[in-house]
């Protein structure tokens, strides 16, 4: 018989809410998640607090070093100053291929520890996971790439400039090839909604895109597919089917994470940043490094959560098969199979 996903029975404003709940008692993976990339971060960091350290006392003032720098400060250390921020443009730029690389790694071993629902040898299976997945999700997160950059193209080039503004508008082909592209609108305002509109169209692709990501990666873990573009063309299916049960998660789970960061974590950090000036001091240093410390460890959490949410939808939107669904149940080929227990499920199963 087919066996239907006990998640699919909970109600969609619930989900996400699990979803959080499932992610956050994963405390070892984002523990350890966060941790790494604050490493990475410090590798950044340790560059500029060496070369402080080399300076002599009398050369800052009584605070100085945790406030803004004086423009005396400045312009004594100007070229100081500007080879160190070309040393670590290179080291950020590398460091921000590295941490984009354990991302891919991440999301496998996610989906790997979600879809067994074992609290056994967590880490391990964990890495399993995320090795598992890493060829598959690189082509994937190279796709997305891809995709955003032809977005990008399309909006911020030559076809926004002749479909929109020339033959929407109606602006003079001479305005597009001397770059006064939009100096020939009657009103500023015009031009600024123009534009405004522009970036918002952009970000809401940027936000699609990437729910198009989370999902195909966890139709790719769920069903077990090896093609990229097969997992991708049907998820985006799937999604212009359901698109109220595919993203309405992922808009609640992005809700909450706002939250925390604009309405406790940042205010906080503006709070701590404020007084630095006139109480200076290591410890309001060490404060914004836990805060930063916080908000990696949110950013993994919902990671997570958004990966049980994309689970959970794709297990009830995927078209059942002739083969049993490994991930649902267990028994042996052609005899009775038992399914296996989820979080938030309280019928008779087996656990793994």
């Amino acid at each position: 018989m087919n066996a239907t996903p006990s998640r699919s029975k909970i109600r969609q404003g619930r989900l996400f809410l699990l979803s959080l709940r499932v992610a956050w008692g994963r405390l070892p993976l984002w523990g350890s998640v966060a941790l790494l990339l604050a490493v990475l971060s410090l590798v950044v960091a340790q560059p500029w607090h060496h070369w402080f350290q080399s300076l002599d006392g009398h050369r800052l003032q009584t605070g100085e070093e945790f406030g803004s720098l004086s423009e005396v400060f400045r312009q004594d250390h100007s070229e100081a100053l500007a080879g160190l921020r070309r040393s670590t443009q290179a080291t950020a730029g590398v460091l921000a291929v590295l941490a984009w690389v354990i991302g891919i790694f991440v999301a496998g071993g996610w989906l790997q520890v979600i879809l067994e629902r074992s609290h056994s040898q967590m880490m391990r299976r964990f890495c399993m996971g995320g090795a598992r997945h890493f060829l598959r999700f690189l082509r994937l997160s190279l796709l997305l790439l891809f995709v955003l950059g032809l977005v990008r193209w399309v909006l911020y080039s030559a076809p926004f400039e002749s479909l929109v503004l020339r033959q929407g508008l109606g602006l003079p082909a001479t305005d597009l090839q001397d770059g006064r592209t939009l100096e020939s609108l009657g009103s500023e305002a015009t031009k600024d909604h123009i534009l405004w509109l522009r970036d918002a169209v952009m970000w809401v692709a940027f936000l699609l895109i990437m729910a198009w990501g989370i999902f195909t990666r966890a139709r790719i873990a769920v069903a077990g597919s090896r093609s990229v573009l097969v997992a991708g063309g049907w998820t985006m299916m799937s999604m212009l089917r359901h698109p109220v049960r595919t993203l309405g998660p992922l808009l609640g789970i992005a809700a909450v994470e706002a939250f925390v960061l604009l309405a406790v974590l940042g205010p906080l950090a503006r709070w701590i940043n404020g007084g630095i000036e006139d109480s200076p001091g290591t410890g309001r240093v060490w404060m914004l490094a836990v805060l930063g410390l916080m908000a990696l460890a949110l950013r993994e959490i919902t990671r997570g959560a958004r990966y049980h949410a994309a689970v959970v939808v794709s297990k009830a939107t995927i078209r059942s098969s002739h083969h049993v669904d490994p991930w649902q149940s267990i028994g042996a080929p052609g005899g009775p199979q038992y399914p296996v227990n989820e979080e938030g499920d309280d019928r008779f199963g087996v656990s793994v």
